[in-house]
């Protein structure tokens, strides 16, 4: 992989992680207050179970992701 491509692929990481933050943190609870939504305990239950399933979903595909990476790359090797 050279350089201009490992380049490129972090700007694209870090627009979506940055566009991601935004609407989630800022722009989704910021319409709901503006619209004055009042927060429930079941919500706040569903908003909790919605981030911990990404935080763990974000985590195993990030440890997962080089391994399988790894795999493919070998098994190309192998059939060159």
């Amino acid at each position: 992989m050279n350089d201009k491509q490992l380049i490129k692929d972090a700007k694209l990481c870090t627009r979506w992680a940055l566009a991601l933050t935004f609407i989630l943190i800022f722009a989704f609870p910021g319409v709901m207050f503006v619209t004055g939504y009042n927060y429930s305990l079941q919500f706040f239950q569903g908003w909790t179970y919605l981030a911990f399933i990404w935080l763990v979903t974000a985590g195993i595909y990030t440890a997962a992701r080089p391994w399988v990476e790894y795999v493919l790359e070998k098994k190309r090797s192998e059939n060159v």
